[in-house]
């Protein structure tokens, strides 16, 4: 509800991941020496690469994926659907439902095919999804899990924390340089992902006790996707560019470690780096704590209606063990909602539902598989209780999907499978 309200969300996230890593000391951080670094580097994009080729849904999955977009809000309407579910249960709350998926590319195709039992993928390219579904002892309260494992090749996930630190020490030099090493290290990546993301400017600022600030404006823009990609650059200019969101990162005391916003098509990235490491951006240089405070403000207009949320404040948590390197969130505040006025009659206990007990809950990061994969993982728990307020909200949610699903979702694929191609012969060109 608080998100920007597109399945083309991940593509920015993405895209930004990789206007990061975008300079030789980071890809090369991928392993201990240029080798296995580039060994690493190309399993990881030749996994994310095979994940959006030429994407098949089998029917079973199709059905599946756009009834929840339906009624994920509205879980009753889901769970008596036996054409939905891989497998089923029922306790002496109610019923539990999991519906089980499988991917992997099959003659040239990424295909999601559903099945009881799914393994943790062993073969990189291949990824298991879980979407289960439980209810809970008070009437109309259901919780989903989600789970989404992408085997991603045999770096460690460790490496994970070296890909960053060399990304934020890379940022301790001039503007000049780090455009030039981007453009010569990744010269294709840079290309493909120009079409969506432009560094309008960037600054670095040294400071007197070693640490540098960084500040990048990225500009989004569906202009340049327009000959290739005309259904996803609509979709862009329609939901993405004139999106706002603002997220910050501060620690306990109130000092802001890390800040990101967009708005008006253009993205404001803020931070304060010493020797790789990031800094509070006010203040003398410390160590930055494992556990941070995520705050965060975000609104989309669909449709007719604009709807978002602000002052979202939940905990960041930085896990880090010798088989992970994960980012944990929990919300258990309710925010300030932005809806529309035919709505506000309806504002009472359902939005407070998500927040209860533990909270809304998600993770993503990299975990050790099985058979020497590294997986990369993302995980959401999320209760809800069926209310009129949260039937308007998935239906709302389902206009934007229903404009997406089709040719946008296939150009969106295209675009991200070229991007990682590129990405993986820039890396294999590294010396």
């Amino acid at each position: 509800m608080s998100r920007v309200p597109l399945p083309l969300r991940h593509t920015l996230f993405v895209g930004l991941l990789l206007s990061g890593t975008g300079c030789r000391a980071a890809t090369l951080a991928y392993g201990p020496d240029v080798a296995s670094a580039r060994v690493n580097a190309e399993a990881f994009a030749d996994a994310l690469e095979q994940r959006f080729t030429r994407v098949v849904r089998l029917p079973k999955f199709l059905y599946a994926r756009m009834r929840m977009g339906r009624f994920a809000l509205s879980p009753s309407k889901l769970v008596n659907d036996t054409a939905l579910w891989t497998s089923e249960r029922s306790t002496r709350v109610g019923a539990e439902r999991d519906l089980e998926v499988a991917g992997t590319v099959i003659g040239g195709r990424y295909t999601f095919s559903p099945r009881a039992q799914v393994a943790s993928p062993v073969r990189t390219g291949d990824s298991r999804h879980f979407i289960g579904l439980v209810q809970l002892p008070a009437d109309n309260d259901w919780q989903w899990t989600t789970k989404v494992e992408n085997a991603v090749g045999g770096m460690p996930p460790a490496r994970a924390t070296d890909i960053m630190r060399a990304l934020f020490l890379s940022a301790e030099r001039p503007a000049t340089d780090i455009r030039a090493d981007y453009r010569s290290a990744l010269p294709r990546t840079t290309t493909a992902l120009g079409r969506l993301l432009l560094l309008d400017s960037l600054s670095t600022d040294a400071q007197p006790d070693g640490s540098t600030r960084v500040s990048m404006h990225i500009h989004i823009s569906g202009d340049s996707l327009q000959g290739e990609f005309p259904e996803m650059s609509k979709y862009v200019r329609k939901y993405l560019a004139p999106a706002r969101f603002h997220f910050r990162l501060s620690d306990k005391v109130g000092a802001d470690w890390f800040d990101v916003q967009s708005r008006k098509s253009r993205l404001v990235m803020r931070f304060r780096t010493r020797g790789g490491e990031l800094q509070p951006l006010e203040g003398p240089p410390r160590r930055m704590p494992d556990t941070l405070v995520l705050h965060a403000d975000a609104s989309a207009k669909i449709s007719f209606f604009t709807v978002g949320a602000s002052n979202v404040v939940g905990e960041f948590v930085h896990v880090s063990t010798s088989t992970q390197r994960e980012w944990a969130m929990r919300f258990t505040k309710e925010p300030d909602w932005d809806l529309p006025l035919l709505t506000e009659q309806l504002l009472n206990t359902p939005l407070k539902r998500p927040f209860e007990g533990g909270g809304a809950q998600f993770r993503i990061g990299f975990i050790r598989g099985a058979d020497g994969q590294t997986l990369l993982a993302r995980t959401m728990v999320l209760a809800v209780r069926e209310s009129a307020i949260m039937r308007f909200l998935g239906n709302l949610g389902f206009t934007a999907m229903s404009d997406y699903a089709g040719r946008v979702e296939d150009e969106e694929n295209r675009f991200l499978a070229e991007l990682f191609a590129a990405m993986r012969a820039d890396v294999r060109s590294l010396k």
